[in-house]
């Protein structure tokens, strides 16, 4: 039978999940309570669904809702932990240090506790390691071909990076990093994978400009200060306009700072490449910049190579 639709349709769902909780009825109960969050989200709301869920195994289903309120769970030491128990049951260790290092920086944990849970990843990490010995040897016999392939195909593969331990992963990011052969896209999403991991180390980088320099991911990794600022002045100029001409700027834009991270502030001058793209693409006069033509016309030879 359906059930009528009440005004306070979550408080339906949530009465009908704690009767059926009390009778024993777990799933169902767990259920409902998904139904209750459908009509009305909240954050308490989604740790109990996860909690039920790993409780009943249903791994994936726990996984679906932390990912969807990450945030949340950074609110208290024991919703990090809860979120980072998920993401090992997922085998998703990348994952749980990237959120343990964003729960740090916001100092919702101490350096004790960061150590501890380091610890534990690190543990769980090396035992699935050793049963997982003939599929890692798999990805990296793969990534040593990597160079070999077409710029498209390197960027479906190096996704696979992510199933490596930290230590692999960074081994695999200092050869590539400096490897011509591999498309710049590729080095860049290594650089974001570690920086998103709070590897605080200096590496040595290959820009698309075909020039080495030191960096270190953490500290250069989120800089997103150029692309903002150019997003707004597009937006301010074409959205009563041409609204269609500007979300297509805003996806080249996109695009053409995914090939300049993470060097985006060594060229800070946002209204240089707005005024580049306003007379490339909407036919407006405007002072152009030599050097952001430059950056552009090289970018635009290396995007051929992506088609």
């Amino acid at each position: 039978m359906k059930p009528i639709e009440f005004p306070n349709n979550d408080h339906y769902y949530l009465t009908l999940a704690e009767e059926a909780f009390a009778n024993g009825e777990d799933k169902i109960a767990l259920e409902n309570y998904k139904l209750a969050y459908q009509e009305n989200s909240s954050p308490k709301l989604n740790r109990l669904i996860t909690s039920l869920a790993v409780e009943q195994g249903e791994f994936g289903v726990a996984l679906e809702y932390a990912k969807e309120a990450a945030e949340d769970y950074l609110e208290s030491v024991e919703s990090i932990d809860l979120y980072i128990q998920i993401q090992l049951l997922a085998h998703r260790f990348f994952a749980a240090r990237e959120f343990l290092w964003q729960a740090q920086k916001v100092k919702s944990i101490t350096e004790e506790q960061k150590n501890l849970w380091l610890f534990r990843i690190d543990d769980q990490e090396d035992f699935y390691q050793k049963q997982q010995q003939v599929a890692m040897k798999v990805i990296e016999d793969e990534l040593k071909e990597l160079p070999k392939l077409s710029n498209m195909e390197q960027l479906l593969l190096i996704r696979k990076v992510r199933g490596l331990t930290n230590e692999r992963l960074k081994f695999w990011a200092a050869d590539f990093m400096l490897n011509s052969a591999v498309s710049a896209l590729v080095r860049s999403y290594l650089f974001e994978s570690l920086a998103r991991l709070g590897v605080n180390e200096r590496f040595r980088y290959l820009t698309f400009q075909e020039e080495v320099v030191e960096l270190i991911p953490v500290e250069t990794g989120f800089d997103t200060t150029l692309q903002q600022a150019i997003d707004e002045l597009l937006t301010t100029i074409l959205l009563d306009e041409d609204p269609v001409l500007l979300s297509n700027l805003i996806e080249q834009v996109n695009l053409e700072m995914a090939f300049l991270y993470p060097l985006q502030s060594s060229y800070n001058d946002a209204q240089a490449w707005v005024n580049s793209y306003l007379v490339d693409y909407a036919g407006i006069e405007a002072d152009l910049n030599p050097q952001i033509e430059a950056l552009r016309q090289k970018i635009k030879e290396l995007m051929l190579g992506y088609h």
